[in-house]
């Protein structure tokens, strides 16, 4: 990030805590130069934002895009930038080209074909487009996938999600509501505390013998659960590790507090059971912490530019998403391995680009010249939180903007996998064994720390899976 990160996750701590900011008015300002394009059709994009009274939207349309016909208790206004649309509406035709301004009244239905690749649209609408918001505009197309309920939350939000090779479900519980629980395994449906109770919280100050602030969690190839625990109260990181045949802790490893120091905000873990090393996204102060699980040694690389923000918005349900007061600005997050354990993949939530980075340059304690050099752009990417890496290098990224979840294929193109409504910060994601991928949904742009309100969520929160 470009501000002093670790006063500022020392100054949005107390949130997960007390969760009692005071609601405010707030003026909405965003750049669309910067903003990411929402995949809503084939060769039709858009951009969009909503005040309190109207929704602006920048659509961006190829040749044959095509909106089908439909209507909504909204005036539309629609200026053509560049190119040329054709718009059927009250049994008439009409062509409008670049310049050219349409009102369409409310309740009218119309129907919108592109003439030119590169066609650029303006459309502002009075009032709020609440079909977009809730995604119940019908005229948008609908993919073939479908989700399907794994667990349900009534009463916390799910973390992270973790799949073990014999299909057992694991879910952190997110600590930015002040969860009771913190690492749950779902049983018939139902969040059950794993390994035991009396290793949650529960609600009382921090222990050392207990779970603190967990997200991230990952099952490897040998049936075991990892997970990474913060430490935002407690002030010092862990990282868990689970035996699942005998459902009991096996190790607990403490990071040095020169390379995790107080304020460290390391959230998702990359486990290769293979060579014996574990890599971690530290979002704090953005970097990648390597360590060593045999000798407990860590390093930590950081200061490169592929680990930092982007300065481009996160825009959900129209809205400008804040992180601690400002317009969310998160380094590093997501952070994965390809099968064969030689090749780590990261990419920052606020950021546009997936990399990827030999591993055995951190076994083989590479500088940190050789390590920066060697990290190269595999593809594009959304605006994300959590993603996964398959067998066959395939990248599932979740879409925080599109409620969706995004495929980054082995070849480098980005296409969008699943979208669907439901998916209301779809939070990580997980693939199983038999072919299914799980992600987790929480609304976390509701809590708090992302907008500066009391919490906005409402229940129930999910865990999904896809047919893959």
């Amino acid at each position: 990030m470009k501000t002093n990160i670790l006063f500022f996750i020392s100054s949005i701590v107390p949130v997960f805590f007390f969760n009692s900011v005071s609601a405010q008015q707030k003026v909405l300002q965003t750049d669309f130069n910067k903003g990411i394009w929402e995949q809503v059709g084939k060769g039709l994009q858009r951009k969009w934002v909503s005040g309190s009274e109207s929704t602006f939207a920048f659509w961006k349309m190829d040749k044959g895009a095509h909106v089908a016909p439909h209507n909504h208790p909204n005036e539309q206004v629609t200026y053509i930038t560049k190119g040329s649309v054709k718009v059927l509406m009250n049994d008439k035709e009409h062509i409008v080209k670049a310049g050219g301004i349409l009102i369409i009244p409310a309740g009218v239905t119309h129907e919108f074909f592109c003439l030119e690749d590169g066609t650029e649209d303006l459309d502002f609408f009075t009032p709020v487009r609440k079909d977009w918001i809730d995604g119940t505009a019908s005229y948008l197309p609908q993919q073939g996938k479908s989700l399907e309920v794994v667990a349900q939350f009534n009463d916390a939000r799910p973390g992270n999600v973790a799949v073990s090779r014999t299909g057992r479900v694991f879910a952190t519980i997110h600590p930015l509501a002040g969860a009771k629980q913190q690492l749950v395994e779902i049983v018939n449906g139902q969040p059950i505390p794993f390994p035991s109770a009396e290793l949650q919280k529960n609600g009382q100050p921090a222990d050392n013998n207990k779970f603190d602030t967990p997200l991230g969690i990952i099952t490897d190839k040998q049936n075991r659960l990892w997970m990474i625990d913060m430490g935002l109260e407690l002030g010092k990181t862990r990282l868990w590790c689970f035996d699942l045949k005998k459902n009991k802790v096996i190790e607990k490893i403490e990071l040095p507090s020169a390379i995790a120091p107080k304020g460290s905000f390391i959230q998702d873990v990359a486990i290769d059971e293979k060579n014996g090393w574990a890599y971690l996204a530290d979002i704090a102060n953005p970097g990648i912490v390597a360590l060593n699980l045999k000798n407990k040694k860590a390093r930590r690389f950081s200061g490169h530019t592929s680990l930092q923000a982007e300065d481009v918005d996160m825009i959900i349900d129209g809205k400008v998403i804040d992180f601690g007061g400002k317009p969310a600005r998160v380094g590093i997050n997501p952070i994965t391995l390809s099968d064969d354990r030689e090749t780590l993949f990261f990419g920052a939530m606020n950021g546009t680009s997936w990399y990827k980075l030999p591993a055995g340059l951190f076994r083989e304690n590479g500088n940190d010249n050789v390590i920066e050099n060697a990290i190269q752009k595999v593809g594009d990417k959304p605006v994300s939180d959590g993603a996964a890496t398959d067998k066959a290098g395939n990248h599932y990224i979740t879409n925080l903007g599109g409620h969706s979840i995004s495929k980054l294929d082995s070849d480098g193109h980005l296409t969008e996998f699943i979208k669907d409504p439901k998916l209301k910060w779809p939070d990580n994601v997980a693939v199983s064994e038999d072919g299914y991928l799980y992600i987790s949904v929480n609304q976390l742009h509701t809590t708090t720390a992302f907008s500066g309100l009391p919490d906005a969520g409402r229940p129930p929160y999910f865990i999904y899976r896809v047919k893959l």
